[in-house]
């Protein structure tokens, strides 16, 4: 999978810019901070990475993914929200925003990256109500839902900052959370903090049934990119594969698509 850094402006020079994610959607659906129109080459290669995942769900069933990186600006909260955006929009029926209850279905997005995170910014809500506060004992899941203008999407965002994200994100109470998470929801996707760099996301990866490692091409060393590895192998988690972000080509793109 390739993601390209200037990729809306590229897309536009070559008047590649797909249809709106959601054909019929008002005009108030219509308005995200994430891009309302979805590059045709970002949409095939989000659409190849989620044929590779269900071709892996058949062999062996799981409803989370955890999206991390070896280090920071990787890439992995952009492509775990357009991810997110775009299973909504194709498999799930969802309900609407303000119905809150035990079959609520459709897609999950959770910011577990309690130290940094950004789907909050993405997505144009407001930090505080999220994560920390589930697990520090001061809401409960739907006290923390936000509704955003996309159809079938939930997200939970990062919440109050956190001195102890490594004992929040490995705690009974998340455990808990996850479990009634699968049993709400369709699908649930996590954004999360860089691997080597912090401790939470190694506790929270023994959590969730499989792992997507976000690369920067041109950036990442590979021996930071195959530590990165080694540690979520330590802790048993089932690594998808490596998603090659910012991946630039010397030739045209589409020549590659036809060798």
């Amino acid at each position: 999978m390739s993601i390209y850094r200037d990729l809306l402006k590229w897309a536009d020079k070559q008047g590649q810019v797909e249809s709106r994610l959601e054909p019929d959607e008002t005009p108030e659906e219509a308005h995200h901070p994430l891009p309302g129109n979805m590059p045709r080459v970002l949409a095939n290669d989000l659409q190849v990475f989620q044929e590779n995942v269900e071709a892996l769900r058949t062999q062996a069933p799981f409803k989370s993914v955890l999206f991390t990186s070896p280090v920071r600006g990787e890439g992995s909260s952009t492509i775990s929200a357009n991810w997110a955006r775009l299973m909504a929009r194709d498999r799930l029926a969802g309900l609407p925003l303000d119905a809150l209850d035990d079959s609520a279905g459709g897609i999950l997005l959770v910011d577990a990256n309690l130290r940094r995170p950004v789907l909050h910014s993405l997505f144009d809500l407001d930090r505080k109500r999220g994560l920390t506060e589930i697990l520090q004992g001061e809401m409960k899941l739907d006290d923390v839902l936000k509704g955003v203008q996309r159809r079938h999407l939930w997200v939970i965002t990062a919440g109050k900052p956190a001195a102890n994200p490594a004992d929040l994100l490995g705690s009974p109470v998340m455990t808990e959370l996850l479990e009634e998470c699968r049993r709400r929801f369709d699908f649930i996707v996590f954004d999360s903090a860089p691997v080597t760099l912090h401790a939470e996301t190694l506790a929270l990866a023994k959590q969730i049934e499989a792992v997507a490692l976000v690369v920067r091409a041109g950036k990442t060393r590979w021996e930071v990119a195959l530590s990165a590895k080694i540690q979520l192998q330590k802790v048993n988690s089932r690594i998808l594969g490596v998603v090659l972000n910012h991946r630039r080509y010397i030739i045209p793109e589409w020549i590659y698509r036809r060798i």
